[in-house]
Formats: C-alpha cells, sequence, structure tokens
C-alpha cells in the first residue's frame, strides 16, 4: 500500500502524459482526466499523511501535477503550456525536490534512498550527510539536464519526437545517474571527512566498520582480528581485513592474528574515543594476544584518506664520512657497556646485542664488558701517566686491564644510553682514564690537531656507538652524545669512527604493540654486525632507518604520559616534592 501512495503521482504525471498526447493536447477533451487525476492525488496526499508516509519526491510531484491541474481550470493560457510540457513539469518538480530541501537545512532527497542500505550510526553521521548532498546535488543537475533534453526538437514527425524527447533524458539517467548513484558512495567514504562516529552498541559497532575501512591505506594489509568481549554486551566476532574490503562475521575464527579480550562497555567507549586506548591497554584493562601491533593501525585504517598525516620523526641522512676498512679485516671486537641497567631493560644493549649476533655469525669474536661492574676511579687531572710514569695511571684498578684490551681490539663498540644529552657517567669516566693511550705531544693530521697514539705497534681501529633515548626526535636530542664520539675520531690518531646507531623514542619497543619496530630494529642491527665485517663498512640507510620510529610525535607523547601516569608511588612521590 505504502509503495502505491509513493509513486502514484508519478504514474499519475506518465497517464496524464499519455492521454493529452492521445488528444493532440486538446484543452477541453482532457479536463475530465486532468480532473480526476487531481481527485485521486489530493485523496492519496490525505491517506499518504494519515499513513505518516513522507516523501519528497511523492509531495514534490503531487504538488505540480496539482498547480498544473489548477492552471487547465483556473488559467487557460497556463493550462495551455502546462498540457503541453507535462515531462518539463515532471522533471521540474524533481529539479526542485532535489534543490531546495537542503537549502532550508532539510536532509537531501537521497536519504530516503541510501539510508537503508548503511547502519544508523552511519547515517547518523556528518559524513553521510556530506556524501547525500554530493549525490543530490548531481541528481539536482541530471534532472535539469533533462528538463533542457526533453524540449530539444530531435525530429519533425511529432511521434518521433515524442518517443526520442522521453527516451533521452531517461537514458541520462540510467547511464549516468543511477551508477553514480550505486558506486559513487562507496568511493566519497575514502575521501570524505566527518566528525568523530558515536555508537550506541557494540552490534552498531560492528556493524558500520565495514563501511569504514579505508581502501587505500588497507592496500595489501591482511588481518584477522577476533573480539572476545565479556559484560553488558557479551560478543564473539571477528574482523577480516583483506582485498582492500571488511567484513564482520559472528563467532570465533581459526587462528586470528590478534585476539582482543576487553569488557564491551569499555571497548565502546575506547571506539567512540570516550577512553585513551592506549591507557586502557597500558593500564591492563584489556589484554591483546597475538599480534598487538595492529592496534597501532586499527584507528588509521578506518579513517579518511584526505586526514593530514602527523610529523613523523624522519631524521636527516648524515653526511658524515665513516671509516671503511677492507673487507673482513676485523677479527676482534670488544663491547664496553656503559648503561647502569640491566640486559632485560637496556634498549641500548638490545641493539649492540644483535649487532655483535651479526659480528658473531660473520665469524668475529666478540668480548663484552659492562663498565659498572669494574672499578674505575674518575681520573684527578694529575697528567703522572703523561709525565712521571709514561702510559702508566696511579690508580691501580680494573682500567689496567681494558686500556689493554681495547689496544688489541679491530672494532671497538661503545654502548651508552643518552644522559641529560651526553654519555653516561660511567662512561664518562671510562673515556677520561684512556687518557695513558695518547702522549701529550702536539700532532697535526690532516689539518687537525691531536694527542698521537702511544703505542706505535697497535694497528688502526674502527668504533661504532650505539645509544638510546626517550624524545622520539634525533636531531638536536643525540647532538651533545655524537659531538664527543666524532671529536673521539678526529682527535685519536689511530681511532675511526664506523658507525651510528640513535635509537629515539626507545621506551616504547618493548610494548607488545610494537613488536614489529622492535623486531626491525633487531634485524638492522645484526645486519650492520654482518656488513662491517664482510664488507669493512655500514650503509648509512640502516642508520636512518633505525633514527627513524615512524610514530608522530603526538603519539608518542600521549603513549608515554600514558605510561608515566599508570606508574606506582606517583601521588607519593608528588607529596615529598618541595614548593617553592
Amino acid at each position: 500500500m505504502k509503495a502505491i501512495i509513493k509513486n502514484l503521482p508519478f504514474a499519475s504525471i506518465i497517464i496524464l502524459n499519455i492521454l493529452t498526447e492521445a488528444s493532440m493536447h486538446s484543452l477541453e477533451a482532457v479536463k475530465p482526466f486532468v480532473l480526476l487525476i487531481n481527485i485521486i492525488l489530493i485523496v492519496n496526499l490525505l491517506l499518504a499523511m494519515k499513513m505518516k508516509i513522507s516523501t519528497y519526491f511523492m509531495f514534490g510531484l503531487t504538488g505540480v501535477a496539482i498547480l498544473g491541474g489548477i492552471s487547465v481550470f483556473a488559467f487557460p493560457a497556463f493550462g495551455e503550456i502546462y498540457l503541453h510540457n507535462i515531462i518539463v513539469g515532471l522533471y521540474l518538480g524533481l529539479f526542485i525536490v532535489a534543490t531546495f530541501p537542503p537549502l532550508l537545512k532539510m536532509k537531501p532527497f537521497t536519504f530516503e534512498f541510501s539510508a537503508k542500505d548503511y547502519p544508523k550510526a552511519i547515517v547518523e553521521g556528518s559524513q553521510f550527510l556530506k556524501i547525500n548532498l554530493i549525490l543530490n546535488y548531481i541528481w539536482a543537475l541530471i534532472f535539469a539536464l533533462s528538463i533542457v533534453l526533453t524540449k530539444i526538437k530531435y525530429s519533425s514527425n511529432s511521434g518521433i519526437q515524442t518517443i526520442v524527447s522521453t527516451v533521452v533524458p531517461i537514458m541520462l539517467q540510467v547511464i549516468i545517474g543511477i551508477p553514480l548513484t550505486v558506486k559513487l558512495p562507496k568511493i566519497l567514504m575514502q575521501k570524505v571527512k566527518g566528525e568523530q562516529l558515536h555508537f550506541s552498541s557494540i552490534k552498531e559497532l560492528f556493524q558500520a566498520m565495514p563501511f569504514g575501512l579505508n581502501a587505500k591505506k588497507a592496500e595489501g594489509v591482511y588481518e584477522l582480528i577476533q573480539f572476545k568481549l565479556s559484560g553488558k554486551e557479551p560478543t564473539n566476532g571477528y574482523l577480516t581485513i583483506k582485498n582492500k574490503e571488511c567484513t564482520y562475521t559472528e563467532g570465533i575464527a581459526e587462528n586470528p592474528k590478534t585476539t582482543i579480550i576487553s569488557d564491551s562497555e569499555l571497548w565502546l567507549k575506547i571506539s567512540n574515543n570516550e577512553v585513551s586506548g592506549d591507557a586502557a591497554l597500558i593500564n591492563k584493562e584489556y589484554s591483546v594476544e597475538g599480534d598487538a601491533s595492529i592496534l597501532l593501525n586499527l584507528s588509521n585504517l578506518f579513517s579518511s584518506a584526505d586526514e593530514p598525516v602527523l610529523k613523523v620523526n624522519k631524521p636527516a641522512k648524515s653526511e658524515f664520512k665513516y671509516k671503511i676498512f677492507e673487507p673482513n679485516r676485523i677479527k676482534k671486537a670488544i663491547v664496553f657497556d656503559g648503561g647502569p641497567r640491566s640486559e632485560k631493560l637496556s634498549k641500548t644493549t638490545f641493539m649492540v646485542n644483535n649487532f655483535s649476533k651479526g659480528l658473531q655469525e660473520s665469524g668475529a669474536e666478540v668480548e663484552y664488558i659492562k663498565l659498572k661492574d669494574k672499578k674505575i676511579n674518575p681520573c684527578s687531572g694529575c697528567y703522572e701517566c703523561w709525565t712521571r710514569t709514561p702510559g702508566e695511571c696511579i690508580y691501580k684498578d680494573d682500567m689496567t686491564e681494558l686500556r689493554q684490551k681495547i689496544r688489541k681490539a679491530d672494532l671497538v663498540i661503545f654502548s651508552s644510553p643518552l644522559y641529560i644529552f651526553n654519555v653516561t657517567g660511567i662512561m664518562k669516566n671510562f673515556l677520561d682514564r684512556l687518557l695513558p693511550n695518547i702522549k701529550p705531544y702536539m700532532l697535526i693530521k690532516d689539518g687537525q690537531t691531536m694527542h698521537p697514539h702511544r703505542f706505535e705497534e697497535d694497528n688502526e681501529q674502527g668504533f661504532v656507538v650505539f645509544s638510546a633515548a626517550g624524545f622520539p626526535e634525533v636531531e638536536h636530542n643525540f647532538d651533545g652524545l655524537k659531538s664527543s664520539f666524532r671529536c673521539f675520531s678526529s682527535h685519536m690518531e689511530k681511532a675511526f669512527l664506523m658507525g651510528e646507531f640513535f635509537l629515539p623514542a626507545a621506551e616504547i619497543i618493548v610494548h607488545p604493540i610494537y613488536k614489529k619496530l622492535r623486531d626491525n630494529i633487531a634485524k638492522i642491527c645484526q645486519t650492520a654486525g654482518k656488513q662491517i665485517v664482510n664488507e669493512g663498512k655500514i650503509d648509512v640507510d640502516l642508520m636512518t632507518e633505525l633514527a627513524s620510529t615512524n610514530i608522530s610525535k603526538t603519539t608518542f607523547q600521549s603513549q608515554g604520559d600514558n605510561f608515566w601516569k599508570s606508574m606506582d608511588g606517583k601521588k607519593s612521590y608528588l607529596k615529598e616534592v618541595p614548593k617553592f
């Protein structure tokens, strides 16, 4: 019944046009039909209002038909024009329906057709409204063109003219209008930016997600994400992202890559951006099994293609001329680790251990020394090692042995986390106490003033620097440490810098969601270790890639702040802070 009421105005106009053509546009002959059709349309309108059927098409076409019918009786001159242009009146009504409601802040007419194909959350979003406005005005243009195409003279034969002038506008709508209506919304979903959607239920959330996938950003992505939600809306279901499409299936997936276990209300709040997902994960309010790295990309996969990409850490490629030795020259390497933390906690040691693995796999011998476990007195600046006892320090501690070890190495690895923009105090102590290995005399070499190496029998050696820091940038963060070791290279006669590995935002690599980043860091360091033995050099690209976290500063700031907020003892610590 509703379908009949909705479409009756359109059918009535077509029937009236046929009758008018049959009566050779005779005003008197067609009046009875006009009267009957107007009565039918008025009754239809009253029924629609009683049944609360409201469509722009029905009201627009009914209005045009009734006004045209009134003109036939009240204003014969206008009635004649109407009867000669009934189809024009049809398209005029459609043009009015498409043009004026949005201007009056009403929803576009396309809503009543497209809304039924999308979940409520999407239909109520600003993005869906923008897309429908675009479709709406495309149809307004098509209806305007249809008016013009209807009036073009195609043939002197009235029968042929009627057929062609009727068919051509319909072909325009069928060939252009309908395909655009079908295909354009999916394309515009990727292009048009809207406000954050708000979901009232988990069911609504999962119904909407397949429509929100950004196909461009999902290119080459294959993910199977299982959700196990408990609480108010217990849900077992999984998302499949493949071939730039997303589907949601209820139930338990076989071998999902990632499983998210959460309370349903919490996950709904996270999806609505009412709760920080990072903070909730850090505070163990929900858990992730399998590959947690998908969480880094999940919101990005369901964002607009035109959203600006936040600036990420992309350090400039170093122009420093690193030392190159002949292949397979490095046989013996020694690591001096100046960090106070254990191997389990130190991100700098993590890099060095993987670099050492690469060295060993290529046949080099590696000795590892943790400086914090050694007795190393601070240098007193007495210069006894240069004057009274050349090459011998006044302190008879572990540095006597360490100075011998560093002389015998083909490659020295300095490992120090960043402490106030430079090396740790432990490492600085160690470097200061290397003074006996050089002479006090002045040597000018390659235009640079330096002290000559004390032991002529020692070979030239290379050294590599590893350091990790908390800030997400490399520039203006590692400058102090970098300068110290580059000066070491330029002012030591037989020591040459072969590589620098600076890892910003280091603390995040222990987090499960950054497993892929951590694995990549390990791979880079192992590759560098192999390369320095096999080729006698390290590619600058490896150093640059390690320093590129590809994390925006704002994302890192949020995650870092959430971590520190989660730390135990924060309140008690603040109580002890003196106020000035």
